[in-house]
């Protein structure tokens, strides 16, 4: 990694002459404007959608491993061969665009000095185009006059009150507010999190930290005013809001995060006069783990986008940081998603959508209406949100750096996998956005064309129907059609469905291996010295022999996959409400430097930056 580039003295505005007690505190004021937030207005089609997935999921099931054997086998071994088939090119697609792209890039950020290439018009920068043969940089943002000279690409900071044109001084003009929503969450989590942010290179600078926190979360005040005293000072401001739950709205982080923004608006841009241009939102959840470079990797990205606030900008999420803390049949989905979501963000021909951790310039916020308040799963819903108010005029961006979650952890394997279980379900209650997108382009049809929105919603579509359904059809849709039909146990070709289906599923193994290769590598190569990633805890010996996980690959896909997405899907149709749980996370010991064995939830003396603790289970 090369040498970081000093950082100058920045001028900080209406922050310079505020108290530590004013850069601080309770942000209980919402701004009366973002109150566009009602996702759903209720009627007979919207409702009539909500049965769209399901009914879906059910039909093409059904026909797999019962009735379509008899209606046309000739149809039944073409639909299971053609789908076994379509999963391995998504596999190999996914795994190998990690490989030989997605890795790459991250090796290229985390070695980037992003302070320098924001201050350095003349560097080269490692962004790169999502299309292969596009290398180096891509545009600077005080070359082009399009880019220097319209109101789209400046503003008039809040800061100074100057103009901001060019690269340097647009750069170092950002603000960055990072809003943590969080319900009941460890002390300790907290503490890792904002530790990590509390270390970005633009710490003191240009970072807010804002804990989102709800009303009847009564233990929220006492963790708040520890984490104040412990990071205050290395950050521009650390607040927090108290979410009072309203009605029509849905508990989550959707209805959290739609008044903090509004709070974040009241007090930062109409009482302290920021500009929205230059403030840059990041939602992130409660056990994130930053880059010490992001928020600088962030603001360069944001002010070269030729289209600033029609983004969204997505870094790379994995679930390392616990991997060899959580069963197996955990971890080798977590694996999976992990390696599969940077192959998703560097594949030219992929939709990426965000995922937990995503940011956009509070421009964008403002002008979209904010977080809708009776949602559950807010982050591809506020991006379908933003889409449609963008008039389809709007993406996602990704950031190469890697980010880390905690993999569901829990005190026994079952309680684990229950909570990964409803976990699961929670994601596919995404499904419900597919009425979302219908709705949204019946009242828009004038400025969207079809062909657009059907895009965008075979995307979405793909998504949610075909993890419930892959499993069913490679593991049950071969034997049960013969079951059905015993013509098929020498249909087609003579050697059967069964026989064919296995050949077909065998490409396969060049995904696993694809993917296999690229956990190793990102594990051990690109966040082995990252605070808080105990992803290298294991003997090498252990991680070689404990490949035998992919052994149980279809298990972990049944589970989490096939059944908690079609269950999430029959919810919906007969009840679309779900109740939000938060995903537990353990508090657990810490050796601290002198030996001693502490709760980390009630330590206060661990470095910002994690290097010295160790953990052990309770």
């Amino acid at each position: 990694m090369s040498a970081r580039s000093p950082r100058g003295t920045h001028n900080i505005g209406p922050f310079a002459a505020m108290s530590k007690a004013e850069r601080a505190g309770l942000l209980s004021a919402p701004s009366d404007d973002l109150c566009d937030n009602i996702a759903y207005k209720g009627g007979a089609l919207e409702r009539v959608m909500f049965v769209v997935p399901f009914a879906t999921s059910f039909t093409l099931i059904t026909f797999v491993l019962f009735w379509g054997a008899r209606v046309s086998p000739a149809l039944t071994v073409t639909f299971i061969c053609g789908y076994i088939s379509y999963g391995w090119v998504k596999g190999i697609h996914s795994g190998f665009s990690a490989l030989l792209i997605g890795i790459p890039l991250l090796r290229a950020y985390k070695d980037a000095d992003w302070y320098k290439l924001g201050n350095d018009p003349t560097a080269k920068s490692p962004i790169r185009d999502r299309f292969l043969g596009s290398v180096g940089q891509v545009y600077k943002a005080n070359v082009p006059p399009a880019l220097t000279g319209d109101a789209e690409h400046t503003w008039k900071s809040g800061l100074d009150g100057k103009v901001k044109r060019g690269l340097k001084d647009k750069f170092n003009d950002i603000v960055h507010i990072c809003v943590i929503p969080t319900y009941k969450e460890p002390l300790g989590t907290l503490r890792k999190t904002i530790g990590t942010l509390a270390t970005q290179t633009c710490a003191k600078e240009r970072l807010i930290v804002v804990m989102a926190t709800e009303s009847r979360d009564t233990e929220a005040p006492g963790k708040v005013d520890e984490l104040l005293d412990e990071f205050g000072p290395a950050l521009l401001g650390l607040y927090y809001t108290s979410h009072v739950l309203g009605r029509g709205e849905a508990v989550g982080k959707s209805s959290n995060c739609a008044h903090a923004v509004r709070c974040v608006k009241r007090e930062f841009v109409e009482k302290r006069g920021l500009a929205p241009e230059q403030v840059i939102l990041t939602v992130c959840d409660a056990d994130t783990y930053f880059d010490t470079q992001f928020m600088d990797c962030l603001a360069y990205t944001h002010v070269q986008n030729p289209k600033p606030y029609n983004t969204t900008y997505q870094a790379a999420e994995t679930f390392f940081p616990n991997i060899w803390a959580v069963p197996i049949l955990i971890r080798i989905k977590a694996i999976i998603d992990s390696v599969g979501f940077v192959g998703q963000l560097a594949s030219p021909f992929s939709h990426p959508f965000p995922f937990a951790i995503y940011s956009q310039s509070l421009r964008t916020s403002m002008e979209c209406g904010g977080w809708d308040v009776d949602i559950i799963p807010e982050d591809w819903h506020h991006y379908l949100k933003c889409w449609f108010k963008k008039d389809g005029d709007y993406g996602v961006v990704p950031v190469f750096m890697v980010m880390g979650n905690d993999a569901i952890e829990e005190r026994t394997w079952g309680e684990a996998i229950k909570a990964r279980y409803v976990q699961a379900k929670r994601h596919a209650w995404g499904a419900i956005d597919l009425s979302y997108i219908i709705m949204n382009y019946l009242e828009r049809r004038d400025k969207i064309s079809f062909a657009r929105m059907m895009k965008l919603y075979l995307h979405a579509s793909e998504h949610h129907i075909s993890w419930t359904l892959y499993w069913f059809t490679c593991m049950l849709g071969g034997l049960c059609s013969t079951w059905a039909n015993p013509i098929l146990e020498t249909y087609p070709f003579g050697i059967g469905l069964r026989s064919l289906a296995v050949i077909v599923f065998f490409p396969m193994s060049f995904a696993c291996w694809a993917i296999l290769i690229g956990d190793f590598y990102i594990r051990l190569f690109i966040i082995h010295d990252r605070p808080h990633f105990e992803c290298n805890v294991a003997p090498l010996w252990w991680q070689l022999v404990s490949q035998v996980q992919w052994a149980i690959m279809p298990l972990a896909d049944m589970l989490f996959g096939s059944l908690a997405g079609l269950e999430a899907q029959f919810h919906m149709a007969v009840k679309p409400t779900m109740e939000y749980e938060v995903s537990t996370k353990l508090s657990k010991k810490v050796v601290v430097p002198t030996g001693d064995v502490v709760d980390e939830s009630r330590y206060h003396s661990i470095s910002p930056d994690g290097a010295q603790a160790k953990y052990t289970k309770l």
